[in-house]
């Protein structure tokens, strides 16, 4: 699914009006009833409905509902700003609702209002809208505290709750949960990111009647989710007239001896993703014992903290269609060194995980020009600590701001970044994508070691490095959800994992089994 921008609503809105023929007043009669059938699936006919409407559009949609509830329903709307309607498809509707007997009162917040607002069965918060940026302002703050004490209420955002910013994410301190948004138009990419995934509540969308079809021509949407949708319409086909060399070659450099396990789970990851031939560098005690388990790989020994030289294995490197370096190597001096050399040679995609991450951002000015000005396409596989010590932030500010300080990395160091946690993000700084699947079952040591062996698999055959990263994610996700189900979340664990990728891979190809 395609997500947009509030600058892009804007231009969807204006192409709707004059060039399809659906103007503003019309979009927002048909938002007034979106509103409604959200309100009615929350509370019952005869409850009191209290709207805090502001002045833009996103209270003019407010209006709306206000319209349509009133028959059904006690109604009162609070003028957030004590200012009507700005716009003169807001101030039809506002007149429309007085014209019906409706109430409106200017926002004081007595005691009285604070009241009414707290013994409301459902609060609808039109305040702010697509509009919200920075800091919830004085005069709104008492309100978010009022809603939030009114804890007998069910709560409805249209589009977007008060103090949550629409475009990435980022939320006030002040900002007051809500149980569902209504997402108009088209759903914005902070409405799906974190940290205000956990402000927003159910998801109700509405498209308003508009013609993706026609829209989506017109407009570039630079963001969408990764979602099901998405995960069949970009899975490569496979052929039956196929063979080895088809699906690519990947070069595994991962594990130690101290963490042998991270090696072992990259591997079968790798094994069960697609490609062709998997390839294992490491220590000779790891190869010898994978190569027991995993006949099906080819194994070259080889000890970085031992001082093997380096060299043959970049050569070598250049052979395969992509690698994987970090997961579990050790952060060492040695393993920062080989992946320095390794960004500056030429190659397939090449992709740093954990300690690979963590050995370079020791030099972290270095670090970012090799990235930078890497020969080969560089997918980055960190979590949020790791991506602190490489971006120079603190790990509070990636968590705040996680889409935009995403986005601003990529986009500035000319790599693809697979910022993991919640609402994974993967972009390349020009286009976004938000992962939808995965659960708390992953929040376990080894889970990133599966998910970086499996980007490595499709990054060997998948023509677009971001396409096989946004995949990766899916799948990795979406399997640890399926073993939730069984297992629990407390239950899984990553070497569940490949296995049941593979079966999630199987249900896109219509092949899946009841089997496990």
């Amino acid at each position: 699914m395609k997500l947009a921008l509030s600058s892009l609503i804007s231009e969807i809105d204006k192409y709707a009006a004059e060039v399809i023929g659906m103007p503003l007043i019309d979009l927002m009669g048909r938002s007034g009833a979106a509103v409604e059938g959200a309100v009615r699936s929350y509370v019952k006919d005869g409850s009191f409905v209290v709207i805090l409407a502001g002045c833009g559009n996103n209270g003019g949609d407010g209006y709306a509902a206000a319209v349509r509830l009133m028959k059904d329903f006690r109604v009162k709307v609070f003028d957030v700003f004590s200012k009507g309607q700005r716009t003169d498809e807001g101030r039809h509707f506002l007149e429309l609702f007085k014209s019906m007997d409706g109430e409106v009162e200017d926002l004081t917040l007595s005691a009285e209002q604070k009241n009414e607002i707290k013994n409301a069965a459902c609060i609808v918060d039109a305040v702010f809208g697509t509009g919200f940026r920075g800091e919830i302002p004085d005069t709104v703050k008492e309100l978010a505290t009022v809603v939030s004490e009114a804890v007998g209420a069910k709560k409805i955002a249209i589009d977007v709750p008060m103090g949550v910013n629409a475009d990435d994410g980022s939320v006030d301190i002040s900002t007051a949960s809500v149980h569902a948004t209504v997402e108009l138009s088209y759903i914005k990419p902070g409405i799906v990111s974190y940290p205000a995934r956990s402000f927003v509540g159910r998801i109700i969308y509405d498209d308003l009647g508009l013609p993706k079809d026609r829209i989506e021509k017109q407009f570039d949407f630079k963001y969408r989710l990764i979602d099901e949708e998405y995960a069949k319409k970009h899975l490569p086909r496979r052929d039956d007239n196929s063979n080895k060399g088809t699906f690519g070659k990947t070069l595994l450099i991962t594990g130690s001896e101290r963490f042998r396990g991270a090696g072992r789970l990259t591997l079968e990851a790798a094994l069960r993703g697609g490609v062709g031939l998997v390839a294992y560098a490491g220590a000779e005690k790891l190869t010898e014992e994978y190569s027991r388990e995993f006949p099906e790989a080819i194994y070259k020994s080889f000890d970085i903290d031992g001082g093997d030289n380096a060299d043959e294995l970049i050569a070598l490197s250049s052979q395969y269609s992509s690698l994987l370096i970090g997961s579990g190597s050790g952060n060492t001096p040695e393993v920062a060194k080989l992946t320095e050399a390794l960004l500056a040679s030429e190659g397939g995609p090449l992709i740093l995980d954990a300690d690979a991450i963590n050995s370079i951002a020791a030099e972290r000015e270095n670090a970012l020009v090799l990235i930078k000005n890497a020969k080969r396409p560089v997918i980055l596989t960190p979590h949020p600590l790791e991506f602190a010590r490489l971006s120079g932030h603190d790990v509070a500010t990636v968590q705040r701001k996680r889409l935009a300080t995403a986005i601003r990395f990529a986009a500035e160091n000319r790599c693809i970044l697979v910022l993991k946690g919640a609402g994974t993000i993967v972009t390349n700084g020009k286009d976004v994508y938000i992962n939808t699947s995965g659960s708390s079952a992953l929040a376990k040591a080894g889970s990133g070691d599966v998910l970086a062996g499996f980007i490595a698999a499709l990054s060997a055959y998948v023509e677009e490095p971001i396409v096989a990263a946004a995949l990766g994610v899916y799948y990795h996700g979406a399997a640890g959800d399926s073993l939730a189900r069984e297992l629990s979340t407390y239950g899984v664990t990553p070497s569940d994992l490949p296995r049941e990728i593979a079966r999630m891979i199987a249900k896109t190809q219509g092949r899946a089994s009841e089997k496990r």
